[in-house]
């Protein structure tokens, strides 16, 4: 017997973690002025160019249920699945993943997890699930671990410029402070699954500032930290010269278009747990 370990392509995990531990991927879709494709299909290069020089509001959707249902008919009679994904208060992909299961004969062997996160917070938790996997954990082990390090993640990062998270309907909920955060530089977070101001502050300085003193709060405690950002490496790089100072070997994610159109170009994070 196997567990097979699923995700979608918000996780940002490299090509060398996907084939080590036969992680499956369903990519995300974006949606371009002149055409459509899967997540993966365009690189992030050329993307992030169109993106910055065309001025375009890309929109995003989830996968089809047919897209998940493809990889349950896949398994064996013996094997099992873990699917985990990103938050559903961010996307329907955990709808989409669900109706399959309904779909699918097999569905007591399928398991969906919405990991109230994204990017390598997602990815973090997707790492754990298949190296339990690999050293024959059982699913209901991999599940109550995976719930643990679901509450410990901790998302925090600064766009350059909100109006991607306007135009994309992602602070909905930030809309009483909207016209004080205009002005100033937020530390934004990802908490319960969904987008929060952290902090105000007034220069994008002072901002990252901000990531680097909550993870200095936070050191003791945690165990594997990754710098995110979208299009900006040069800034990355310098922020994890900081986090080195703290925490050795910190990861460094270039963000996927999917996220990536929501928050914008220049943004930088930190995701710890």
């Amino acid at each position: 017997m196997a567990t097979m370990i699923i995700t979608d392509s918000t996780a940002n995990l490299d090509a060398s973690v996907l084939d080590r531990f036969a992680i499956k991927v369903v990519p995300l879709n974006v949606h371009l002025p002149d055409v459509v494709f899967k997540e993966g299909e365009l690189s992030n290069t050329e993307y992030y160019r169109r993106l910055r020089e065309e001025k375009f509001m890309p929109r995003t959707s989830q996968p089809s249920p047919a897209d998940f249902l493809t990889l349950y008919k896949s398994l064996r009679p013996e094997d099992n699945a873990m699917v985990i994904l990103i938050s559903s208060k961010l996307s329907g992909t955990v709808q989409s993943a669900q109706l399959a299961c309904e779909m699918f004969a097999g569905h007591e062997r399928i398991k969906v997890i919405d990991s109230y996160s994204a990017v390598m917070g997602l990815g973090f938790q997707v790492i754990k699930a298949a190296q339990m996997a690999a050293a024959a954990k059982t699913t209901a082990e991999i599940e109550k671990e995976i719930f643990t390090l679901r509450d410990k993640m901790q998302i925090f990062f600064v766009v350059d410029n909100l109006e991607y998270l306007l135009r994309g309907g992602r602070i909905s909920q930030l809309s009483s402070f909207i016209g004080s955060i205009l002005k100033v530089k937020p530390v934004l977070n990802l908490a319960d699954g969904q987008i929060g101001l952290y902090e105000k502050v007034r220069t994008h300085q002072k901002a990252v500032d901000g990531l680097i003193n909550r993870l200095k709060q936070d050191i003791q405690n945690v165990h594997e930290v990754a710098v995110v950002h979208v299009d900006a490496q040069d800034e990355a790089e310098l922020l994890a010269e900081r986090v080195k100072e703290i925490f050795p070997h910190p990861i460094i994610s270039h963000v996927n278009p999917v996220i990536g159109s929501h928050v914008g170009p220049g943004t930088l994070g930190l995701i710890y747990y």
